[in-house]
């Protein structure tokens, strides 16, 4: 077996039937993966649904993440710019702080990651956004 089959064997083995605790084993997945700090899914007004475990402050990135969503919604607003789904901050450290703004069940939720800027963040967060979709829809 090769090193795909043996992730999707091991995703399989550990899966979960209530979907929020499914769709925080995907955020704990693509957090191995990606090798981030912190994930989390919160509402629009900063209020974390589904969280994983790290030695990050999870309600000061939940607030994080309502302020991001309005100023998502600002730019929106103010200069039209609608492909707008994604707000990275980074930082000296080598660190980003990525929003990443999208729909779940007609509401609007931001997927908030603090990831290492050389990693391929935004394939992670959409492979995260995809896994919550499919759990949670």
């Amino acid at each position: 077996m090769n090193a795909r089959n043996d992730q999707t064997e091991d995703r399989r083995k550990d899966r979960a039937e209530l979907p929020m605790e499914a769709a925080r084993k995907q955020l704990e997945h693509v957090a191995r993966e990606g090798g981030f700090k912190a994930a989390l899914l919160t509402t629009e007004d900063g209020f974390a649904v589904v969280d994983i475990e790290s030695n990050m402050d999870s309600n000061a990135l939940a607030a994080l993440s309502g302020f991001a969503w309005r100023m998502h919604r600002n730019v929106q607003d103010l200069i039209g710019f609608d492909g707008l789904d994604q707000i990275t901050l980074n930082g000296s450290t080598g660190d980003s702080l990525i929003f990443q703004a999208f729909t779940l069940l007609d509401q609007p939720v931001v997927l908030t990651v603090i990831a290492r800027s050389v990693n391929p963040y935004r394939k992670l967060t959409d492979k995260a956004v995809e896994g919550i979709k499919r759990i949670l829809l």
